[in-house]
């Protein structure tokens, strides 16, 4: 009879052990990630020849979504992944998660191009569809602050 409770006590002591031991495991995982934060979303509308806002902020490290409507005619938008004065062997400072080179914008509808700031710097972006006489004035800028 003392060696059923002993063989009870010891398989009792070992299934503490086992759950202790994964919930460590599982409390050491969520502090090694640190959870996604969802995306900053940033209305921009292109017409007559220029973007609003021309100028946009963000941070290293977020994810941002840029609501792109164009409001008068078909225009497009282009972001240089690369930031302003950057060497030739600079790496992207922008990484797009969804979008093309070229994000085409017809009138009345809202595009998304989504992209995650990486390093610090100034990006431009312009109209990459001819869209009429003032189309090489229509730009903008990125500024990722630290």
């Amino acid at each position: 009879m003392k060696e059923i409770v002993k063989k009870r006590v010891a398989i009792a002591a070992g299934l503490v052990i086992v759950a202790l031991a994964a919930a460590a495991s599982m409390a050491q995982e969520t502090q090694e990630k640190p959870p996604q934060r969802p995306p900053r979303f940033i209305q921009v509308t292109a017409k007559n020849f220029e973007f609003d806002p021309p100028v946009i902020h963000v941070k290293v490290g977020e994810k941002i979504q840029l609501k792109v409507t164009s409001m008068d005619r078909t225009h497009g938008i282009r972001i240089n992944p690369f930031p302003e004065g950057g060497q030739p062997s600079t790496p992207p400072g922008l990484s797009f998660t969804y979008g093309d080179d070229c994000l085409k914008l017809h009138s009345g509808i809202t595009e998304t191009l989504e992209f995650m700031a990486e390093a610090p710097g100034t990006y431009s972006f312009s109209c990459c569809k001819k869209c009429g006489t003032g189309h090489g004035r229509m730009k903008g800028k990125i500024i990722v602050e630290p």
